[in-house]
């Protein structure tokens, strides 16, 4: 869709997050873990010549599980906590934040630095920010996680002006059909039925428009899925196979939200039958198989590329949670096997003129591991770019897409091949002047093999 696609309402995780002033800024909406900036909401300075700055960061429009880190000017904070005024109050405790010989200082041992925190739950004003500010007991707030800091100014610790601040935090607890919880995920299947169901930011579906079932589509087995052990490269080491850790906003548009979460776990969405239906990126059993007896109308095959490209090397581009939650690419994978199918004549010396590099971008994915499984996925998938479109009996009307299917085709040549379904739609053909409904199927060549990933593949 050109530069400016469905994920550019996500991009914000590849970039600096910082606090900062912004009239008309939409909330941010969190997933998981991961590091925000916020929105500078409120600022005044008091006391002599104004030594004291005061801000209230908003770090997102919804109740958020907690605030893990703050950083200052990339400096991770330590901190003491002691209550003020009601309020749970912390006090920086870095020497780079600290300066005994400052006149203002908190305490003797020089702190420069206060901070109090809310989670969104709150349903008063924060007791130390009305008693220390201009903040009255009206400004709650509400529904709005944030923090109140305070600084002391100090020309040799803030000579440069106001830090920039940032905050790693677990966000929005989510609703899990498998036990009827409500609690902080990082679930990439759960996080999808969180945005089609909250009906402030996201798509306002019904509790009956969402399939919390175990089958195929269902959000109880796309989550299931998402949390398989995945052994790591030392034999040892596991990870969750596919989990969202991210940010985007109340303003994003919903396919953009939704591309993003369900990029992180390799994932498609439908809607059929009335009902919203999420598939993680994982293999399928086939439980119905399209023969000629089957066939009401001849095949039309298609072998081009759906992008009309086919690419022999990916980069996947994450966010490294091992480094401040920083953009980061993943190793490059190249695939010998696509490379030498797209040199004319084989030839090792001219192979380099033929790499094609597809970039793979991942806004909520945090680990190389996790990245470069994602990565190499979607490159085995787009070279099979077979596609068939085929008119079958009504038998196979209770396909929806993203299910799996075999042909077997004695004339193409298949036995048992794989398929997935794109599209399901009902036909009327006239034959004899008699009308037969027959149901036309969109397929697109998949294999369980592009699922495949040994722990000496990583890199």
């Amino acid at each position: 869709t050109g530069p400016f696609d469905e994920l550019e309402w996500n991009r914000a995780n590849f970039g600096t997050k910082f606090a900062a002033r912004a009239p008309t800024a939409p909330r941010q909406l969190i997933y998981g873990k991961c590091r925000v900036g916020g929105t500078i909401v409120h600022m005044e300075t008091t006391g002599t010549d104004n030594f004291l700055l005061h801000a209230v960061v908003v770090l997102s429009g919804h109740e958020i599980e907690s605030l893990e880190s703050v950083r200052l000017n990339d400096v991770d904070l330590t901190t003491s906590s002691s209550t003020i005024s009601g309020s749970t109050v912390f006090t920086v405790t870095n020497s780079e934040f600290s300066n005994t010989e400052n006149e203002n200082k908190y305490d003797s041992n020089g702190r420069l630095v206060r901070f109090s925190f809310q989670d969104g739950s709150q349903t008063a004003a924060n007791g130390y920010a009305v008693a220390q500010s201009s903040l009255v007991s009206s400004d709650k707030f509400l529904d709005c996680a944030y923090v109140y800091i305070q600084m002391v100014f100090d020309p040799e610790k803030f000579g440069g002006g106001m830090p920039n601040m940032s905050f790693v935090v677990k966000g929005k607890k989510v609703f899990d059909p498998r036990d009827s919880s409500t609690a902080w995920s990082d679930n990439p299947a759960l996080c999808i039925r969180d945005y089609i169901t909250d009906t402030t930011y996201g798509l306002k579906a019904l509790s009956a428009e969402i399939n919390d079932t175990t089958n195929a589509g269902g959000v109880a087995a796309a989550a299931s899925a998402c949390e398989v052990a995945v052994t790591l490269a030392n034999g040892s080491s596991t990870e969750k196979k596919y989990t969202a850790n991210g940010f985007t906003n109340f303003g994003a548009s919903g396919n953009g939200v939704i591309e993003g979460l369900l990029s992180a776990m390799a994932g498609k969405m439908s809607y059929t039958n009335g009902q919203f239906n999420i598939f993680a990126g994982t293999t399928q059993t086939p439980s119905l198989t399209i023969t000629d007896d089957n066939l009401l109308a001849p095949v039309n095959v298609s072998t081009k590329s759906g992008t009309g490209e086919l690419y022999n090397t990916v980069k996947p581009i994450y966010v490294d949670s091992t480094n401040n939650f920083i953009a980061a690419d993943a190793p490059v994978y190249q695939d010998s096997t696509f490379l030498t199918e797209d040199t004319p004549n084989g030839t090792t010396n001219d192979k380099p003129n033929y790499v094609k590099q597809m970039e793979k971008q991942l806004p909520f994915t945090v680990t190389h591991t996790m990245a470069q499984r994602i990565g190499r996925l979607a490159l085995k998938n787009q070279r099979l770019s077979t596609s068939l479109s085929c008119l079958v009996d009504l038998s196979f009307m209770k396909l929806q897409p993203a299910d799996w299917v075999y042909v077997t085709n004695e004339r193409l040549g298949f036995s048992q091949k794989i398929f997935e379904v794109i599209s399901v739609n009902m036909e009327v053909m006239q034959t004899d002047e008699t009308p037969t409904l027959g149901v036309r199927l969109s397929l697109k060549e998949t294999a369980a093999s592009t699922f495949a990933f040994a722990t000496s593949d990583y890199q």
